[in-house]
């Protein structure tokens, strides 16, 4: 256990790294305005502040106690003189229940200003002229506080050349114009000298400029951002307990299905080799899934934003590589060959050290990670996200206590085969078990080919060729069951009812997908087929063929439609390798009442995780509508292209899908 114990501290660290850098600071510009300012004439230094991640950063409104406010000082220096206090727009004011007082600040950023005038008698069209301005601030969120900091701005300007122009004497005080990425309502004065300073000698201006913009953060929330929202609102404890919820509801995703017989069978076969240990193999799986969906997930999200985890899952590289090791690992299970541990490595095992034996498991749940992210869930998603704007505390909690729920069931699959070899004759009939899971990773390996070829936009893999191939391997894997195969490691020649039994299933199962090629039900197993029609090959209407959904596949288009017919877009923001898009798109869609409350809409679909210029225009969209970069994602957007209502995620039924787009349709409130 030492080793474990070694290895759980490390990954520990590996996930306390990101906490403790965590970013939360303020980046400063400074500038006069206006450029063209004389000797003599008013003018403002606008000092803009823009704040990282989820931190909020305080007023400058003076008061006795609570957090360090912000402060504004000009530097002495030869050109400017201070002409009144600084000036801030209406800060948002809430209750700290820390200190036990109301207080006032700002989050994404925000513009204040300080009053100045040029010295009379200065040379105007000369050299550049420079001064500074000392800040001093603090930023905090939720329970949270950076210690406060000091820093000098300098700025550098020009004097124009001539007299001072009578009408601009006085000191500019109004609030300037606050930046795009400002998330607090903002109000301004209407004119120079408007408005009267507060007690703190601070002026907050009371009414909005000619010109101005209400800044708000307009972007509709759905479920998930909602639930976190008030998970974080009630406490830690509440926040752990709903992503411990999301991990187990997680599990009911298509693209988990798969793992199930792959682990089943990838411990069996260790079970035979030096280094199989059971339990101590269960937990490195498991830290092998928990890490890579913190750690892993965390590391891409810092160094490539939100999409980073989501498009290496989608890398045709990667999937090329999955494919191969489960054809790899496929061959193993049928006996082709025998994967054997270095002797070293094996005598290591034997010896009593486990570091040889636990790369296998570690690596396995690095495997089962990355195919779990090709369809990642909504929770997950909207987490990474939080993390690519600099919030690290509620991400990390949550996707360790996510990933602990999603690895529970799977530690318990991965002792399975240990349980079972102590059955009753039970190695007389194990060597089938596994040659069968044998098929099914080769079932697999199809899947992660087909993600490779719909990004490639190869067009080899198309639906009707899948289910050709799955529907030979079906047959051949049953074919073996009922003894009409064999092979070269296969020692009994009896094969009770059980097997014939489950045998014949097996071929059933592979002939069906046959008729399923024309169009026969296939249920949840629709995820794991490529769309239809194939990407690249699709045919606009904007009508509905029999049992089918049509979309235009130009956002720009959809918009112009929308506005010639009075109607409004649904975006279907999907992935060429996203199994849960594939699951709403095949069982939701198609339903009669779904399809009837859609053609109410424009109907536009849009890929997002390919990399190509399209696609990235398509997910920079989706992130700019909805403010989340997971799939499926849907959002209900109005002619003007103002984004109304969204959801995301498949943990729904028809039912709540429709209820979705009534509410998408129905609501004219504007300015939404």
């Amino acid at each position: 256990m030492k080793t474990m114990r070694t290895l759980f501290t490390l990954l520990l660290l590996a996930l306390t790294v990101p906490v403790l850098a965590a970013p939360g600071d303020v980046t400063w510009t400074a500038k006069l305005s206006p450029e063209d300012v004389r000797a003599g004439e008013g003018a403002q230094v606008v000092l803009t502040a823009q704040i990282e991640g989820d931190y909020h950063l305080y007023s400058l409104t003076k008061r006795e106690t609570g957090p360090t406010v912000t402060t504004l000082t000009l530097e002495p220096n030869a050109i400017l003189d201070a002409a009144g206090p600084p000036v801030q727009p209406a800060p948002h004011t809430e209750r700290d229940s820390g200190f036990n007082i109301d207080v006032e600040s700002y989050t994404g950023g925000a513009a204040f200003a300080l009053p100045v005038t040029l010295k009379a008698g200065l040379t105007g069209g000369g050299a550049s002229q420079s001064a500074t301005v000392k800040i001093r601030y603090q930023v905090c969120r939720q329970g949270l506080c950076r210690l406060p900091k000091t820093v000098e701005i300098p700025f550098i300007f020009n004097v124009t050349a001539g007299a001072a122009r009578p009408d601009r004497l006085a000191a500019i005080t109004s609030v300037p114009t606050q930046p795009a990425f400002a998330t607090t309502i903002v109000m301004a004065s209407s004119a120079p000298g408007n408005g009267a300073a507060p007690a703190g000698g601070v002026k907050t201006s009371p009414t909005s400029p000619p010109g101005a913009v209400k800044i708000t953060d307009a972007k509709p929330t759905d479920e998930t951002i909602q639930s976190i929202q008030r998970a974080q609102k009630n406490g830690l404890f509440s926040f752990i307990l709903l992503s411990f919820g999301a991990g187990f509801l997680a599990l009911l995703t298509p693209c988990v299905f798969p793992m199930v017989p792959i682990t089943v069978s990838f411990f069996a076969k260790r079970r035979e080799q030096a280094g199989g240990k059971g339990v101590h193999d269960a937990l490195a799986y498991c830290a092998g899934i928990v890490g890579t969906f913190t750690g892993l997930g965390l590391i891409m999200t810092l160094l490539f934003g939100a999409t980073g985890i989501q498009k290496l899952a989608t890398s045709p590289i990667v999937n090329l590589g999955l494919a191969l090791l489960f054809l790899v690992l496929a061959a193993n299970l049928l006996g082709v060959f025998e994967i054997v541990m270095p002797s070293k490595l094996t005598n290591a095992a034997q010896s009593g050290t486990s570091k040889g034996g636990l790369l296998g498991p570690l690596l396995m749940g690095l495997t089962f990670t990355l195919t779990s992210f090709t369809c990642t869930v909504a929770f997950v998603g909207t987490l990474l996200a939080t993390a690519a704007k600099g919030s690290f505390f509620y991400p990390v909690v949550g996707m360790l206590a996510f990933s602990t729920a999603f690895a529970l069931p799977f530690f318990l699959l991965a002792l399975f085969p240990q349980y079972l070899a102590k059955l009753p004759r039970a190695g007389s009939w194990m060597v089938s078990v596994k040659a069968f899971m044998g098929f099914l990773e080769i079932a697999a390996a199809l899947k992660f080919l087909s993600n490779a070829d719909l990004v490639w936009n190869w067009g080899i893999l198309t639906r009707p060729v899948f289910l050709a191939l799955w529907a030979m391997i079906g047959v051949i894997a049953g074919l073996y069951l009922l003894g009409a195969l064999r092979l070269p490691h296969d020692t009994t020649t009896k094969y009770g009812r059980p097997r014939q039994i489950f045998g014949a299933l097996t071929v059933l199962v592979g002939l069906y997908f046959l008729p399923a090629i024309e169009g026969a039900p296939l249920g949840t197993v629709n995820a794991f087929l490529p769309p239809s029609p194939y990407p690249g090959r699709h045919v606009a209407s904007d009508g509905n063929a029999a049992g089918t959904v049509t979309f235009l596949h130009d956002y720009q288009a959809a918009l112009a439609q929308a506005k010639a017919e009075n109607k409004r877009v649904f975006v279907n923001f999907t992935g060429y390798t996203c199994t849960n898009c594939r699951d709403v798109e095949s069982k939701i869609f198609p339903q009669m009442e779904v399809m009837r409350e859609l053609d109410n809409f424009v109907r536009v679909e849009l890929y997002t995780d390919n990399g190509s210029l399209e696609n990235n225009r398509n997910q920079e969209l989706e992130q700019k509508l909805a403010g989340v970069v997971t799939l499926p994602v849907y959002v209900i957007v109005s002619p003007d292209g103002q984004a109304l209502h969204v959801k995301q995620g498949s943990n729904f039924n028809a039912t709540q899908f429709v209820a979705f787009l009534r509410e998408g349709s129905a609501d004219t409130t504007a300015g939404r």
